[in-house]
């Protein structure tokens, strides 16, 4: 069984963390051409496509799994049920907001560049019809293809951002050709940063190709279900709540730096925030292995038993995870961003702890999934909102010097709340396995802060502390390890 899991997340891994290292390198690039007021234009517009992505999703990629391994639903009616379902949402969405295109470019003050949110619109309906396709591949033991389909959509954006940022000025193309009119457009941008926007749309419609023989062999009208529909909605809404919930606790703080400080300020503090976000990979490459595996097991006797160890182990290579990048830190914001992004550096291990507390939090929220209570979730997604708005209104309104700080402590105060209610409500209802290795996970949390905090204060001594943790952590979990790798 393990061994299974771990080549298929091998391969997941490939196909994610691949695109993310090339937008790694690109970040690098970006960082070097664009001033930091312009860089806080790129990433303020992909902040509030996220918003709108949390809304679109509905909560159906995980609605498909929960629905997929329950016994009295057919695999293919589940598929298209929620396949159209999505359709319809997004096809509406694309259809309202191409018709509001300048009115909604305005109120986000962004009147002079339409054209951003023209391509936006379509790189987000093209990326939520595509999430179940994606999903079906993960559900069906299909990471080859899953990862194919990553590269290939990455290699393609790639591609088209190094050939409009170096030959642009240079195209020719000929009269009364499609090429023409599109070259003509993008020659109409007021700044590079559209070249960016272009090239992730066409890619987004790359990939929608790549996964529509997905759509053509496995969905069909009449496959649709309308009671299965109505079921998944009523499943699937408070995880869509939960999702946008996520995204505000993700974005806001960059939304609101941007409008209510400087874009500069904000431009500093959403590229040092990348680089905290680093862990995000090791988050994602574990959920994208583990969750569908988390919902076949649901039934089985032995279940608890191995929740309880994958998470386990989630916790603990996090946490090493973490130390090596804290310990480390001059060297990636050396390769990654620009020295003029550097002024914010310090948020980079609060931001990463935050984020470590969420992925912690996302795999115990698997539970109240499968015992269908994902209203458990849109509550405590709340709370993790009210803290993050509070302590964004703290800073901007009432903090006097503009912390960087503020915000961060913002993010790891949200998450680590949602962690801690979480771990409360379910400690009696389905989480009692952790009561048993509570202990244990406090112990190695408080020995990674100590080791990062010494690492911090004593920057000559590294990689020996470095080098120091890793051995007694080995020999702190020298068993579970040696069965691990057996």
């Amino acid at each position: 069984m393990y061994r299974k899991l771990v080549i298929q997340t091998i391969i997941y891994s490939i196909g994610f963390v691949f695109p993310k290292m090339v937008n790694y390198v690109f970040l690098k690039f970006f960082t070097v051409f664009f001033k930091r007021e312009e860089f806080s234009l790129y990433t303020d517009m992909y902040a509030l496509s996220f918003i709108v992505i949390g809304f679109l999703s509905f909560g159906l990629e995980n609605t498909y799994f929960r629905f997929l391994y329950k016994k009295n639903y057919n695999k293919k009616i589940v598929f298209s049920t929620g396949v159209i379902i999505q359709l319809l949402i997004s096809s509406f969405f694309l259809l309202i907001s191409i018709n509001l295109i300048k009115y909604l470019s305005s109120i986000a003050g962004y009147h002079h560049h339409s054209e951003y949110f023209f391509m936006f619109f379509f790189i987000i309906f093209f990326d939520t019809i595509c999430v179940l396709p994606m999903a079906w591949l993960r559900a069906n033991d299909k990471p080859v293809q899953y990862s194919t389909i990553n590269i290939v959509n990455i290699l393609i954006q790639s591609f088209l951002i190094i050939y409009l940022f170096l030959y642009s000025d240079n195209i020719f193309y000929g009269k009364n050709t499609f090429s023409f009119f599109i070259f003509k457009w993008i020659s109409s941008f007021t700044d590079k940063i559209g070249y960016i926007f272009f090239s992730n749309m066409i890619s987004s419609l790359v990939n929608l190709f790549l996964v529509f023989p997905i759509l053509f062999k496995e969905v069909t009208i009449k496959k649709f279900n309308k009671v299965l529909a109505i079921k998944m909605l009523n499943f699937g809404i408070p995880i869509m709540i939960g999702t946008i919930a996520f995204s505000i606790n993700e974005n806001l703080d960059k939304i609101l730096i941007k409008r209510w400080v400087s874009d500069e300020m904000n431009g500093a503090y959403s590229a040092c925030y990348k680089i905290a976000s680093f862990i995000s990979l090791y988050l994602r490459i574990f959920r994208l292995g583990i969750e569908p595996f988390f919902f076949k097991k649901s039934k089985d006797s032995d279940a608890i038993y191995y929740y309880e160890e994958i998470i386990y182990m989630f916790i603990l290579f996090g946490l090493i995870f973490y130390v090596l990048i804290c310990g480390n830190i001059n060297i990636f914001m050396e390769f990654l961003i620009d020295k003029k992004y550097h002024v914010a550096v310090s948020i980079i291990p609060i931001i990463m702890m935050g984020n470590l507390f969420l992925g912690i939090y996302t795999n115990l929220s698997i539970f109240y999934k499968i015992i269908d209570k994902p209203i458990i979730g849109t509550y405590i997604s709340l709370i993790g909102v009210l803290i993050t708005f509070l302590f964004n209104v703290i800073f901007i309104f009432i903090s006097t010097d503009h912390s960087f700080m503020i915000p961060a402590w913002g993010t790891f105060t949200s998450y680590g709340s949602m962690l801690i209610v979480l771990y409360i409500w379910g400690k009696k209802q389905f989480l009692q396995f952790c009561n048993k290795k509570i202990k244990n996970i406090i112990m190695h949390f408080l020995f990674a802060l100590f080791i990062v905090f010494l690492i911090r204060k004593k920057t000559e001594l590294s990689f020996l502390l470095q080098f120091l943790y890793l051995i007694i952590i080995f020999f702190l979990e020298k068993k579970r390890l040696t069965n691990l790798i057996k």
